[in-house]
């Protein structure tokens, strides 16, 4: 295996988890993380107290100089949340980033100004970078940092980029399948959220497992949908990415975005959850990112429609579910080309 000069931007869970592991992989790996106190806590505990079970290797460089991170690394991963990739790369491009980088994107989420895409941020922003590679599938940091395994899927619309980050993560514990459709791939890590929230809610209502699955299906047709609408591939959505990520992040004790959904679905409104939340939840923002580009398609997202008067129009959770019960029934799988 090649060995790479890598710079992973964001040391929250998921960053400082991926920099670990291409460590372990003995790649040269710099960590940058934007508040320095976290920085000083990684340098002096090298952990975290959101993910205890982490142990970032002593070979990892951590800072929170940007140009001391990027500058002459030929791969950047980009771990921060959505809300701040604009601004980190801006940043990181100014600060010298290696001409002709392979950038590797690794946040789910919408921008809600433009509506774009992760990896579409970052090609405006990076043009001369050799190529963009978007990575996500079901991996919740708390899992990979205890070194269980996990599969996910690399897309760029060159396979031998995505190929290329394939081999970067390859090991006994990570497989990583390319894809070509980084759209598809990318709008399915981003719009499961919204289901994790809505699921989240039936939890935090005490409603069983059977609205669950149903919320859970019928918001893999809805996201299908949405995604093809917006030049994704349908088949992607029935993969890792959709149903594989759907499954994980609707159940799991360990999402986020399905933990906010149970405060909400309890009684809490959106600004009361989130202060009790200690780390960020991208469900959120994908909400009323998806909630516009629909209008937008026309296309029909009932979940979608109810999940965005839930968090920003204060409707009540149980009245949701009653209105989405009672919606006028009509084919399975009807919008959807299969």
């Amino acid at each position: 295996m090649k060995k790479e000069k890598i710079v992973v931007l964001g040391g929250g869970s998921w960053g400082a988890t991926l920099a670990t592991h291409l460590a372990q992989n003995k790649h040269e790996v710099t960590l940058w993380e934007y508040f320095p106190e976290v920085v000083e806590s990684l340098k002096k505990t090298r952990t975290l107290k959101t993910l205890p079970q982490l142990r970032l290797p002593e070979s990892v460089k951590v800072t929170s100089h940007i140009k001391e991170a990027a500058e002459g690394k030929n791969i950047v991963l980009s771990a921060v949340p959505s809300h701040t990739v604009r601004s980190t790369f801006k940043a990181a491009r100014d600060a010298a980033f290696k001409k002709g980088a392979l950038i590797i994107s690794a946040t789910k989420g919408i921008e809600t100004t433009t509506f774009k895409r992760m990896s579409e941020i970052i090609e405006e922003l990076v043009p001369d970078a050799k190529g963009v590679v978007v990575l996500a599938g079901p991996s919740h940091a708390e899992e990979v940092a205890m070194e269980q395994p996990v599969v996910m899927v690399a897309a760029s619309q060159k396979k031998e980029y995505a190929e290329e980050v394939r081999d970067l993560f390859a090991s006994d514990l990570f497989r990583i399948y390319a894809s070509v459709d980084p759209a598809g791939v990318e709008l399915g890590g981003a719009l499961k959220n919204i289901y994790a929230l809505a699921c989240g809610v039936v939890d935090g209502l005490s409603y069983g497992d059977n609205i669950k699955a149903a919320l859970m299906s019928r918001g893999l047709i809805e996201m299908t949908r949405l995604g093809t609408a917006l030049g994704a591939k349908t088949a992607t959505f029935f993969g890792l990415t959709g149903l594989g990520d759907l499954i994980v992040t609707c159940n799991s004790k360990h999402s986020r975005n399905r933990l906010l959904g149970e405060k909400i679905g309890s009684g809490k409104n959106l600004k009361q959850a989130l202060s009790e939340m200690t780390m960020v939840a991208e469900g959120v923002n994908s909400t009323q990112s998806a909630y516009h580009l629909a209008k937008q398609k026309g296309i029909e997202a009932p979940i979608i429609n109810e999940m965005y008067q839930v968090l920003f129009e204060d409707k009540p959770p149980r009245e949701s579910i009653k209105d989405l019960m009672s919606r006028q029934v009509g084919t399975e799988m009807e919008g959807v080309v299969l």
